[in-house]
């Protein structure tokens, strides 16, 4: 009963607060408008200094490099096959959205650090670092005006622009410089860890409410988004696989380098995925598959939180 219990306590407030999402666009409590502020609000202050205050203490062993390896080339390899299946299957402008990244940022952090804690938050938040790469080089291509591509000075600008990888290098070079020792013998560096943790406290509650006011599930063109969902799946699942059987040959793999790399692998497509559509379609259709595969991510972490309890 007291496992019950514990399991209930991790799942209960995940599925009340994306069911006050629901709610609230059913309700019409929010606009659209509002819930894309919380959202950019999450992922440009509270997630940078999620991934900031992890990786000030993180410690980059083999499981973290090998896992890292196996994201960026994951997503390289299935963003080659989406440019190549654009031209085919799916004929989608935003397709290599759907295929470039994981959600770690908007989900997989938020759920990690609901089972494990913020402490080892850079577990995950690595992995989404070194898919980063990729995933902002594709955003670049796909927002080029039609006819034209973004040049690779301008894809190289983009992916130092995010917030998200600026705080996680700036944290990693702070632990591994030794420099985040000569901050707290003159005691700055609590200050710091103190002010990014505040910022960062309604991260998991936000974003899983903008899971749920997004959530939707279309019934127009269900055999498309039901197959670049299983492809998704299948693509991932397999490369999670891959990435698990690498780690056990480390021979130093530990539960939280394991569930982070379950985690990661099956995560839904990027959220922003419909927001790269030139169309109402594709729109419909990227956001129908990454709502269906958040529901399949949303069972992985229930069997997760059952293991862990």
């Amino acid at each position: 009963m007291e496992k019950l219990f514990a399991v209930l306590e991790i799942i209960v407030p995940i599925f009340a607060t994306v069911g006050l999402g629901i709610a609230a666009k059913r309700k019409t409590l929010l606009t659209t408008e509002q819930v894309r502020g919380l959202t950019n609000f999450v992922t440009k202050f509270c997630l940078p200094c999620v991934l900031f205050n992890s990786c000030l203490s993180a410690t980059l062993e083999a499981q973290s490099l090998v896992a890292m390896l196996c994201s960026f080339v994951t997503v390289l390899v299935a963003s080659l096959l989406a440019f190549r299946l654009r031209k085919g299957a799916f004929p989608y402008h935003n397709l290599p959205m759907l295929f470039c990244a994981q959600e770690s940022g908007m989900l997989g952090i938020p759920l990690y650090m609901t089972l494990f804690g913020a402490s080892v938050a850079y577990r995950i938040g690595v992995l989404d670092v070194a898919q980063s790469f990729v995933a902002i080089s594709v955003m670049a291509l796909l927002a080029a005006p039609a006819g034209s591509s973004a040049s690779p000075k301008e894809i190289v600008k983009s992916v130092f622009r995010s917030p998200l990888l600026l705080a996680s290098l700036c944290g990693l070079a702070l632990n591994f410089t030794g420099a985040i020792g000569a901050l707290e013998r003159i005691g700055v560096a609590k200050l710091l860890t103190a002010t990014t943790g505040f910022i960062a406290q309604p991260i998991s509650a936000v974003m899983l409410f903008c899971v749920g006011y997004n959530f939707s599930l279309a019934r127009g063109n269900r055999q498309a988004i039901l197959r670049l969902s299983a492809l998704h799946f299948g693509l991932f699942a397999a490369a999670g696989a891959v990435a698990l059987l690498l780690l056990k040959g480390t021979g130093s793999a530990d539960r939280f380098g394991i569930w982070a790399v379950i985690l990661h692998f099956t995560l839904p497509a990027s959220y922003l995925a419909p927001g790269f559509a030139r169309n109402e379609e594709e729109a419909t259709v990227a956001a129908s598959v990454c709502s269906l595969l958040t529901v399949v991510s949303l069972a992985v972490f229930c069997i997760a939180a059952i293991v862990n309890a």
